[in-house]
């Protein structure tokens, strides 16, 4: 009886080397990553716009990883440039969609961000837009998310500032149409807003952006005799070259353009064309919080450049995923976890969704002075 009670504990202690030699033989399961797909333009009309959003996406991400991740897990970021070409996003979208990504951030413009709802929708990964602003996609029970609002502040605030500010009673507008799901909604807020206070549209000249745009031309079009101010709506770049034609045809003019184009490229390429042209930004580049002082020094030391509303938003809607992945309950979508939480706190002012995950969002009018935005005196 004893030999077998031997034997049977020799056995037991076999197996149990066995098992323990062989547990250390094996290497580990790698620690499957957190995949996030960014849709941006990084080459095409909105580049500036992209290249920003981008940066604070990266930012916030790199953050993330020197910490740990996310509950351990590393954060990839799948870069995908969109060019300003919404059958190029598309593409991008099917492939992200195919590499099982586990949410989207992007893209920056509203026609871009119109073509890549649906399909995202389809594959339910959510997609957290940057900086679309368009209402045509708000009120939809989606996968489409923002952090932005879509009610147009800015354009109230620049016809309060044109007709209120600087006694201006007509108008003329430059809107570019290659991006009208924003240009259209926003031009037909301006335009009551302006006529509300008592102002008048009187000239709107619409044109496509391509390689022959004739901006002399544009600008001779809306500059009708007695014309004291020109709103141009559209991206930094055509706002710069039309600022410059402008200002060489009628130097007093005054000029202003939405947020969308409020972006450092703007400085840089309009030079002395957009000295004291009137914009607005969803960030206040004056915060003196220690939180957003930290965010901008390390932006600045990362990508030797000053932040801009591009960058602000694609860090701060990058803090909101990666945050709601982190919250995310065992088989709880996303967008649940995103609407059951519903506040967050960004850079400057807390994000709340409502239920189709719209927000909305505090603007900073901005005035172009000495090749900065200031605010208006």
């Amino acid at each position: 009886m004893a030999s077998i009670s031997m034997q049977i504990r020799y056995a037991l202690a076999s197996l149990i080397i066995g098992s323990l030699l062989v547990a250390c033989g094996e290497p580990s399961a790698p620690i499957k990553p957190v995949r996030l797909g960014v849709i941006v333009d990084s080459s095409g009309a909105s580049a500036s716009l992209g290249i920003a959003g981008r940066n604070g996406v990266q930012l916030a991400i790199e953050q993330h990883n020197t910490r740990g991740g996310i509950l351990g897990r590393p954060i990839e970021m799948l870069l995908h440039d969109d060019g300003f070409d919404p059958q190029r996003a598309r593409q991008a979208a099917k492939r992200l969609i195919d590499n099982q990504v586990d949410a989207v951030l992007g893209p920056m413009t509203s026609v871009i961000a119109e073509a890549l709802a649906e399909p995202f929708t389809e594959a339910n990964i959510l997609l957290m837009g940057i900086t679309p602003l368009s209402p045509l996609l708000a009120g939809k029970d989606d996968m489409f998310f923002r952090t932005l609002g879509h009610q147009n502040p800015d354009a109230r605030a620049i016809a309060t500032h044109l007709r209120q500010h600087l006694d201006i009673r007509q108008v003329g507008l430059l809107v570019e149409q290659s991006n009208a799901t924003f240009t259209t909604p926003w031009v037909t807020d301006f335009t009551a807003y302006f006529a509300a206070l008592g102002g008048q549209v009187v000239k709107q000249v619409n044109f496509q952006r391509s390689p022959e745009v004739q901006y002399a031309e544009l600008a001779d079009s809306v500059l009708v005799p007695g014309l004291a101010a020109v709103v141009i709506v559209s991206s930094a770049l055509d706002t710069a070259m039309l600022a410059s034609h402008l200002r060489q045809k009628q130097p007093g003019i005054v000029l202003a353009t939405p947020a969308w184009a409020a972006a450092d490229a703007l400085l840089e390429m309009g030079g002395q064309a957009v000295e004291g042209l009137i914009t607005a930004q969803v960030f206040d580049l004056n915060d003196e919080s220690q939180y957003f002082k930290a965010f901008r020094g390390e932006y600045q030391a990362r990508f030797s450049q000053d932040v801009d509303t591009a960058a602000v938003t694609g860090y701060n809607a990058t803090q909101v995923l990666l945050q709601a992945i982190a919250a995310r309950q065992p088989n709880e979508h996303l967008k649940q976890t995103l609407l059951r939480i519903r506040r967050f706190e960004g850079l400057q002012q807390p994000i709340v969704f409502d239920e189709f995950g719209d927000s909305s969002n505090r603007i900073y009018l901005r005035v172009v002075s000495h090749g900065r935005f200031i605010d208006p005196e």
